[in-house]
Parts: structure tokens; C-alpha cells; sequence
């Protein structure tokens, strides 16, 4: 069975983003579905996002994260 995913997205934006999947052969569906396929391997974004928006910040203020100050603190609260 598949599904259909419907999004919406700024025109010139979309226009763009059109070109760019056009140069390397793929169809925005084919795009996607490689996020996809990708975002399930990494278990997350599969990319690094260096400037996050006001949602992200949100996210990553949330009681769901937690921030250590070195990666020894990290790897302590890990092994307890």
C-alpha cells in the first residue's frame, strides 16, 4: 500500500527547487522520497542544520533535550 503526502510551499521557492531536482534527474517526488528513505536510516534530519528557525529553537529548548557541557558530562549521564 502507499500513501500521498501534500505540502505546502512558497511558489518561487518550489520553482527553484524544481530546476535544481531537474539538473540532477530526479522528479520533487523522487526527492522526497529519498529524505525520506534517508531521514528513517540517520534517525533524524540527515543533514546538519547550522541556522535553526523559531520551531527548531522551540524543539531544542523543550524538556525533551537535554544540553551537557562537555562530552565527558555526556557520556557520564549515558553510563548512570
Amino acid at each position: 500500500m502507499t500513501s500521498q503526502v501534500h505540502f505546502r510551499m512558497d511558489d518561487k521557492e518550489k520553482r527553484e527547487f524544481e530546476i535544481v531536482l531537474r539538473r540532477v534527474g530526479l522528479t520533487p517526488g523522487e526527492a522526497f522520497r529519498i529524505f525520506a528513505k534517508k531521514s528513517i536510516e540517520a534517525g533524524g534530519i540527515p543533514f546538519e542544520v547550522s541556522q535553526p528557525n523559531p520551531r527548531l529553537k522551540t524543539a531544542i529548548k523543550s524538556q525533551d533535550y537535554i544540553e551537557f557541557n562537555d562530552p565527558q558530562e555526556g557520556l557520564n549521564w549515558l553510563n548512570d
